[in-house]
């Protein structure tokens, strides 16, 4: 049973809970007794003698008769207060030393986000019983007991579908360029992902360096040699997404449709796994010329003249043209899972993509490209409270955060850029105070955007590390021991997967981007989009490196991206750049 008193509803100029200061200050006054002399006379808190409220004028329908029952609500509820304090102290008066701090620090904000919310939250800041019946304490979402997991979802995004990807495709025409950036976005979303490629398992096999009479459809023996290597490959994939996997690539060319027939049939003996098929097609010669000089760097022609090499190249894909089917809608019973790129995201073709990871897929294929750009990671100059350590809360810049700024546009001004750059911001204080000491002629746009607002600390905003530990040490461990999934509690608290969850969307975005970006970040969301483009699985992220003072240079190309590392320079310092492998 939980009891839930408004009083906002009497008059519109009325303010909502208007005991709520009060009653903060009495739990403060509470605590502080406690913390002296260890016993309080709980007489103290009598409506008559502690309750001091003005009461606002009322409408006249209800006379004298509408100040009486409102006076009467506010006295049941002090009761409340008066036998939840009771039980409170009765487990050791802990907690009543958390309401002093509360009250320090952010009884007042608090209270305005409270304002801000609708009927159906207000109801889980008030005080309410528990199930059993025969204690009363503070929501769930806000108590200690919450940490042990129980109580709250750690925000993964799961599915019981499992799929496969199969590249299809001639060789040279940017199947792996696909596959690598297609296999980042997965694995930084947090799902298990695996490539498995049958050129690495021939070369492995020992039949590295064969020459373009291996690949002929006329060779039978070669034939029925590479099906049977395909096929391994294949039970591989299925072994290790039936054990511990959730998306996995097969890389092949799977040219022809009896290959991607034999393909979905084994994959059908397997219960709740997917195919879509990734086909890349290249028609534009100067790529693809480009694409074949690359091919020589592989295992196939090592130590070999690379005249020769590239002829030999050349009458491989030749042999693949002859029996070359591209994928139609016929395939799989009529329920073809496709999606086509053309020219490394030049053009974009899907069909039946409609699941989550295939959509997400679709989405990040169309942004695609080749165009070098630069991406620039940043964090703000500290803020007053994040001098003090203090978790969360929106305030100014602290004087060394004005220096770390001037630095920051320092940097800026000092950029050799061909063209102006786009700046991208959180809308708070100490993120755009730092954007407001950029100098203005080398910016294209400037985009503010609570997507790069820092990870929520919910009802521990405003508590210092220290505070938590003391006070929740439960959170403070399971923080520590998932720091991926632990979710701060109550409202607008969020784990490192709400993160990455809400940064899907500004991923696609600086993929698509072909200007240079500068982007001004806290800790978490810099650890996020760092470890995006790093290639790192979801669970490093938390534990990436944040650096301060400095400048994080990223420059994404087909093959990943590269990383430096540029100090700020702070009055006669000189730049000194660290590549990081």
């Amino acid at each position: 049973m939980s009891l839930r008193i408004s009083f906002g509803h009497f008059h519109q100029d009325t303010e909502t809970f208007p005991a709520r200061a009060v009653i903060w200050q009495k739990r403060a006054h509470v605590a502080h007794d406690e913390q002296r002399h260890n016993s309080i006379d709980l007489n103290h808190l009598t409506v008559h003698t502690r309750m001091k409220l003005n009461l606002p004028s009322l409408p006249s329908p209800g006379g004298a008769g509408w100040s009486v029952a409102l006076a009467l609500a506010l006295a049941l509820q002090v009761v409340i207060y008066r036998e939840t304090l009771r039980d409170a102290m009765r487990d050791g008066g802990k907690r009543l030393l958390v309401y002093k701090t509360m009250h320090r620090r952010f009884a007042n904000q608090r209270l305005k986000r409270l304002n801000s919310l609708g009927d159906d939250r207000k109801s889980q800041w008030m005080w309410k019983k528990s199930p059993q019946g025969d204690t009363v304490s503070i929501d769930s979402d806000s108590s200690e007991e919450s940490a042990d997991g129980t109580g709250s979802t750690d925000g993964l995004i799961s599915s019981q579908k499992k799929l496969v990807l199969v590249m299809v495709g001639l060789p040279a025409r940017g199947k792996s360029f696909v596959v690598h950036k297609t296999l980042r976005y997965i694995e930084w979303l947090g799902f298990p992902t695996r490539m498995f490629n049958v050129g690495n398992l021939r070369r492995k096999l020992g039949k590295a360096g064969e020459n373009a009479n291996f690949f002929s459809a006329d060779n039978s023996d070669a034939t029925r040699l590479r099906e049977e290597m395909a096929m391994d490959a294949l039970d591989d994939l299925l072994e290790w997404l039936d054990t511990q996997g959730h998306v996995a690539v097969f890389d092949a060319t799977n040219t022809t449709k009896l290959r991607r027939q034999h393909i979905l049939e084994k994959v059908s003996s397997h219960r709740n796994v997917r195919v879509m098929f990734v086909e890349s097609i290249c028609d534009n010669e100067a790529l693809l010329e480009a694409n074949y000089r690359r091919k020589l760097l592989n295992a196939d022609y090592k130590d070999k003249d690379p005249e020769v090499a590239l002829a030999d190249f050349r009458q491989r894909v030749h042999e693949y043209q002859k029996v070359y089917e591209t994928v139609e809608d016929t395939e799989d019973g009529d329920n073809a899972c496709y999606v086509k790129v053309y020219n490394a995201g030049e053009k974009i073709q899907a069909r039946y993509c409609q699941g989550f990871l295939q959509s997400h897929i679709v989405s990040l294929l169309q942004n695609i490209h080749l165009c070098p750009h630069r991406i620039w990671l940043v964090r703000p100059g500290p803020s007053i409270t994040s001098c003090q350590g203090i978790l969360g809360l929106d305030t100014e810049l602290a004087p060394e955060g004005h220096r770390v700024a001037r630095a920051i546009a320092r940097f800026v001004e000092n950029l050799q850029l061909e063209r102006p750059m786009e700046v991208w911001t959180s809308p708070m204080k100490r993120s755009r105070e730092t954007a407001n000491y950029l100098p203005t002629r080398n910016l294209k746009r400037y985009v503010t955007t609570t997507l790069l607002n820092e990870l929520g600390g919910g009802d521990f905003e405003g508590l210092t590390y220290d505070e938590i530990e003391r006070f929740y040490p439960k959170h403070y461990a399971a923080r520590l021991q998932d720091k991926l999934r632990y979710r701060y509690p109550g409202v607008g608290g969020e784990s490192y997967v709400d993160v990455i969850s809400r940064l899907r969307s500004l991923i696609v975005e600086f993929e698509r981007k072909k200007r240079d970006v500068l982007v001004i970040c806290s800790e978490s969301i810099l650890r996020c989009l760092m470890g995006y483009f790093a290639g790192c699985e979801a669970a490093k992220v938390p534990h990436l490196q944040s650096y301060e003072d400095t400048v994080i240079e990223l420059s994404p190309h087909r093959d990943g991206c590269d990383i430096k590392l540029i100090p700020l320079e702070f009055e006669d310092s000189e730049e000194d750049v660290t590549t990081v492998q």
